[in-house]
């Protein structure tokens, strides 16, 4: 429920704004989402945004995943539903995957959601089974109609193509809107006519303007961190893997590094890359430039040692969520053009965007990218405060809501009228 408090509102305005909102606000949705993450990344920081808007509107969410997953103990700990009796483990695992799929239905049963919202490859094929011929729980539309089906939502969250072989034909069958995080990824959905072009939609995923706030570098924390005092940062958060093109960073750095001898670069992340990452970084001689920090969970007070955000990867990327965060914080970036990095990062205004090319290219690239922005106070300024102004205006947590809401409530109703023909038909 909106908050309608005003030190000058009489309690009878009070109470008139908040039967106009009881009255004019749409019923209220039962949406459950679910994904296969353990650890934490931009998949799981979406979901959760996004559900921490849709709660705030009176919607009731459910969030599922593996067991002990760090998604589900932030949602616990925001104050929402969640499920983790699961495992999701990846692979053809028949047995644990069919526990997961008799857990799910169990738990559809007995909540009967309006919408069911997977966000990964495991957590689709396990909820488009257990999903199969279930019923909601609210109004039925027209009289007599009979319950509806949940409708079944999937995000498609990065770049990698999709296979168009018979088995994912069946799947996409069964799913009624796919959500995209750019625009740029509906074309990989759509392609060969794995889903209809019109039933799919971009909805950018947005930062935590809260969570990521401006704040003055903590001398502490860059104590601990190795940084010597008046050294440029230059930063990458995210996943160390293969796809996220840390050997581009750091070739670049290998570039500029005779003009800033001293630049740290910050790369805060834990992943599968993590040993090769450190042997390309000692090939290049930058040992002493280079901090890896592993896993934090105090990403915000990292970025806010940045002088420069990089994010590079080479392919995978659909928004770069990471990118909004620095933003958020007025951090201008550099950047690889994949996916939809082009919709924040934006040349001059915001940091600088690297074209696609050879990877000599790229590096020199991103090197002149960084290299201005450390040479040149007044601009990184500049840009830093741009990249905050176009969060305000085109990244906020309240589009990210109110458009997935819409989406929800839209579909819902398709389902009952769905549900209203099916029951006419019926001799």
């Amino acid at each position: 429920m909106r908050n309608f408090y005003h030190p000058r509102a009489s309690k009878i305005n009070f109470r008139l704004a908040l039967v106009i909102e009881i009255m004019t606000h749409p019923a209220r949705l039962k949406i459950f989402h679910i994904n296969m993450h353990n650890k934490w990344g931009g998949q799981p920081n979406r979901i959760l945004t996004e559900s921490r808007g849709l709660a705030e509107m009176g919607h009731e969410i459910w969030i599922a995943g593996p067991r002990g997953c760090v998604l589900c103990e932030r949602a616990a700990a925001a104050g929402l539903h969640t499920f983790d009796d699961l495992e999701l483990r990846r692979g053809f695992r028949p047995a644990s995957f069919m526990r997961d799929v008799r857990n799910l239905k169990a738990l559809f049963i007995r909540e009967r959601f309006d919408v069911i919202h997977p966000h990964g490859s495991q957590d689709t094929w396990a909820s488009v089974f257990a999903a199969r011929g279930l019923k909601t729980a609210g109004p039925t539309g027209p009289a007599g109609t009979g319950a509806s089906r949940p409708a079944m939502v999937r995000t498609r969250h990065n770049t990698f193509p999709i296979a168009t072989h018979p088995p994912n034909r069946w799947l996409y069958r069964h799913i009624d809107w796919v959500v995209t995080i750019a625009p740029q990824v509906d074309e990989l959905v759509s392609h060969n006519g794995l889903f209809p072009p019109g039933r799919i939609g971009a909805i950018y995923s947005v930062p935590d303007m809260t969570r990521f706030a401006p704040r003055e570098p903590s001398a502490e924390l860059r104590r601990e961190l190795g940084i010597p005092e008046g050294s440029p940062v230059v930063g990458m958060v995210g996943r160390l893997a293969p796809e996220k093109g840390h050997h581009l960073l750091i070739g670049a750095i290998k570039k500029i590094a005779p003009e800033f001898p001293t630049v740290r670069v910050v790369l805060a992340g834990e992943g599968r890359s993590r040993a090769e990452i450190e042997s390309r970084i000692a090939d290049a001689g930058l040992t002493e430039n280079f901090i890896l920090t592993g896993f934090r969970t105090d990403v915000p007070d990292v970025v806010a040692l940045f002088d420069v955000f990089a994010l590079t990867p080479t392919s995978g990327e659909s928004l770069g969520t990471s990118i909004l965060e620095a933003f958020c914080m007025g951090k201008p970036a550099v950047a690889t053009q994949v996916g939809g990095t082009g919709e924040s990062v934006r040349t001059g205004q915001t940091g600088y965007l690297v074209a696609p090319g050879a990877e000599a290219e790229q590096i020199d690239g991103i090197a002149e990218g960084i290299g201005a922005l450390l040479r040149d106070t007044e601009a990184r300024g500049r840009m830093g405060r741009a990249a905050r102004e176009l969060i305000h205006a085109e990244f906020s947590q309240d589009s990210l809501a109110r458009n997935s809401e819409a989406l929800y409530l839209k579909l819902r109703e398709e389902m009952r009228a769905e549900s209203g023909q099916a029951k006419d038909a019926t001799p």
